[in-house]
C-alpha cells in the first residue's frame, strides 16, 4: 500500500508554474530523499502532501485520504508531521525546550500522562535531556532542529515530512540529526519519511530518490538504481546527467591550478582580533587571518556562526566592537569610500532590482561606482564575460537562480575590484550552475589576480579554495589549505575533518555541540 499517491499535480503562483503535471507513488515505510535546487517546486510538493496548501490541479492521496477535502486534511493532521524549511520555524523562542514540546503535544490532544512519557523519551533520544529548561531561542542551530523534530514527532505520526531540515547546520549536528531520524524510523516501523535536502550527499543515503527540476520529476526510483542507470560515481554527478542538455553545459571538468602568492605584494585582507558584539551577544569573537593577493579564501561554517558579520566588517558595512580590519593595506572605515571602491561585495540575498532588466541593473551599478564615460563599455564587457548577453533585456525575476547569481557577480565586478567578498553565492543553485560559477571565480583569481573571500557550507566548494577558515560560534577553529586541515585532523575527508575540529572545540569548552 502507498502512503502517498499523486496524479497530474500542477501548481501556480501567479504566472509562475511551481509544479508541472507531477505523478508519483511512495510506499508505506519508505525513506525518500528529494533533491533539486531552490525554486523547482520541492517545498510546494511537500506542503501539498502535508495538507497545508490547497490543491489547484490534480489529486493528492495521503494515508488513503483525499487531501482536496478539508475534513480529510483535518483528520489526517494527527497522523502527519511536517517540519517546514528554516531553523526552528515551528518553535517559540521564548518557551523552553520542554514547554515547546508540551505545547505541540497539547495541540494534538495528548493526555498529561502521554505528554510526560513522550517528552521524556524524545529528550533522551535527541540528547536534549540536559537542557529541558533552556529557551529555544538560546539553542544552537543543530539543537533547534533536534527540538523541531521532537515537536513534529510528539504525536507518533505515520508520515514524517522534512523540508531541508539541515540546511546551514554544521556537519556534526547534521550527522546526529540523520542518525536520530533513522533510529526513530526503525523504532516506529511503518513510518514513511520524505526529506528534501540541499546537500545531495545526504540524499545519497536514502534508499529512494525523487529528483526535480523546473517543477517536473527527473527521477523517481531507488537511489542506487538511478545512479547505476546514469553512470554517476556520486549522486551529484548523476543529478547533473539528469538535467536537460542546456543546463549541463559548463558542468564538471574544473581544473584548479595551484595558487602561487607574490612574496612582494602586501596582503589583500587582514583581520586582527576582529570582534563584534550585539548587546551581550558576541557574534564574532577575536577572529584573525591574513589573505594574500589573488588567493581564493573560503569561510566554512554553519548559519549563525559569524561568517556574514565578519564579511560586513571587512567591507565597512558594519563597525567592529574590537580589533581591526585592513583591506589592501588600508584600515577599513565604515564611513569612507576610497577602500570600498576597490572591493566588490555580493550579499547572501539577491540584492538587485527585480523590475529592471539585466542591462539596466548593470548600468545602475556603473552610476553607483561613478564610472562615467566607461559605463557602456563596462556593461557590454560584463554581459560577455559572465555569459549574460542572451538575457540582457530580461528582468531578473524571470531568470533561473544560477543566472541571477552570475548577474550579481557581474555587478560586483563592474568596477574592476581588487578584492571580491562573496557571502554564500551558490546557496540554492543546482550543481551544474555551481560549477559554472566556480569556473568564473577561478578565472578571476588566476587570470586577473583578484582576491576572493567566499563563504559556503558546501564541502565540495571548500576543496576548490586555496585556503579555508573553519568557523563555529563566532570563533575560528582552524586555518589552512584543505589538504593541511584534513591531514592535521587525521580524518579521511574535509567533512570528517570539520567534525573532528568541532568535537575538539566542544571538549575544550566543555559544552554540547
Amino acid at each position: 500500500m502507498n502512503t502517498v499517491s499523486i496524479r497530474n499535480l500542477s501548481h501556480r503562483y501567479g504566472k509562475v508554474r511551481a509544479l508541472d503535471d507531477v505523478s508519483l507513488d511512495i510506499p508505506n515505510g519508505a525513506a525518500v530523499g528529494l533533491i533539486g535546487p531552490d525554486g523547482v517546486g520541492k517545498s510546494t510538493l511537500l506542503s501539498l502532501m502535508a495538507g497545508v496548501r490547497i490543491i489547484q490541479t490534480g489529486s493528492v492521496s495521503v494515508l488513503g485520504g483525499d487531501m482536496a477535502q478539508k475534513r480529510v486534511r483535518r483528520e489526517l493532521s494527527h497522523r502527519i508531521a511536517y517540519m517546514p524549511q528554516g531553523l526552528g520555524k515551528n518553535l517559540y523562542p521564548t518557551l523552553t525546550v520542554r514547554e515547546n514540546i508540551d505545547f505541540h503535544a497539547r495541540l494534538f490532544g495528548l493526555s498529561a500522562a502521554e505528554r510526560k512519557t513522550r517528552i521524556a523519551r524524545l529528550l533522551e533520544a535527541t540528547g536534549l535531556a540536559p537542557f529541558p529548561n533552556r529557551a529555544a531561542g538560546k539553542l544552537s542551530g543543530g539543537m533547534k532542529q533536534k527540538l523541531s523534530l521532537c515537536c513534529a514527532l510528539v504525536h507518533s505520526p505515520d508520515l514524517l515530512i522534512l523540508d531541508e531540515p539541515t540546511t546551514g547546520v554544521d556537519p556534526l549536528s547534521r550527522r546526529q540529526f540523520w542518525k536520530l531520524v533513522d533510529d526513530l524510523q526503525h523504532e516506529h516501523r511503518g513510518m514513511t519519511v520524505i526529506v528534501a535536502t540541499a546537500y545531495i550527499d545526504e540524499a545519497e543515503q536514502f534508499p529512494h530518490l525523487l529528483a526535480m527540476d523546473d517543477g517536473r520529476l527527473l527521477a523517481n526510483a531507488p537511489t542506487r538504481e538511478v545512479m547505476a542507470q546514469h553512470g554517476g560515481k556520486t549522486l551529484e554527478e548523476t543529478y547533473i546527467r539528469l538535467l536537460p542538455e542546456e543546463k549541463r553545459q559548463g558542468a564538471g571538468g574544473l581544473e584548479i591550478t595551484p595558487f602561487v602568492p607574490d612574496p612582494d605584494s602586501p596582503p589583500a585582507i587582514e583581520a586582527h582580533g576582529l570582534t563584534k558584539r550585539f548587546g551581550s551577544f558576541t557574534a564574532v569573537d577575536h577572529v584573525s587571518f591574513t589573505i594574500p593577493k589573488g588567493e581564493i579564501f573560503g569561510f566554512l561554517g554553519s548559519n549563525g556562526c559569524g561568517k556574514s558579520t565578519t564579511m560586513k566588517m571587512l567591507t565597512g558595512l558594519l563597525d567592529a566592537t574590537e580589533g581591526r580590519a585592513e583591506l589592501l593595506g588600508q584600515p577599513v572605515d565604515v564611513g569612507g569610500m576610497a577602500v570600498k571602491m576597490r572591493v566588490g561585495y555580493m550579499s547572501q540575498a539577491f540584492s538587485l532590482y527585480e523590475e529592471l532588466s539585466v542591462r539596466q541593473n548593470l548600468m545602475l551599478h556603473t552610476k553607483l561606482y561613478r564610472m562615467g564615460g566607461k559605463s557602456a563599455e563596462a556593461v557590454q564587457n560584463a554581459l560577455q564575460q559572465f555569459d549574460l548577453a542572451d538575457v540582457a533585456d530580461t528582468a531578473p525575476a524571470a531568470l533561473p537562480l544560477g543566472i541571477r547569481q552570475r548577474l550579481q557577480l557581474a555587478a560586483a565586478c563592474l568596477h574592476s575590484p581588487e578584492v571580491l567578498i562573496l557571502d554564500e553565492p551558490t546557496s540554492g543553485v543546482d550543481p551544474a550552475a555551481r560549477d559554472m560559477f566556480w569556473r568564473t571565480l577561478l578565472q578571476l583569481s588566476r587570470r586577473d589576480r583578484i582576491t576572493i573571500f567566499v563563504s559556503t557550507h558546501f564541502m565540495n566548494e571548500v576543496e576548490r579554495c586555496d585556503r579555508i577558515s573553519l568557523m563555529h560560534q563566532g570563533r575560528v577553529l582552524a586555518v589552512g589549505t584543505p589538504a593541511e586541515l584534513v591531514a592535521r585532523s587525521g580524518r579521511p575527508n574535509m567533512e570528517e575533518a570539520f567534525i573532528h575540529y568541532l568535537e575538539e572545540d566542544a571538549k575544550t569548552a566543555g559544552v554540547a555541540v
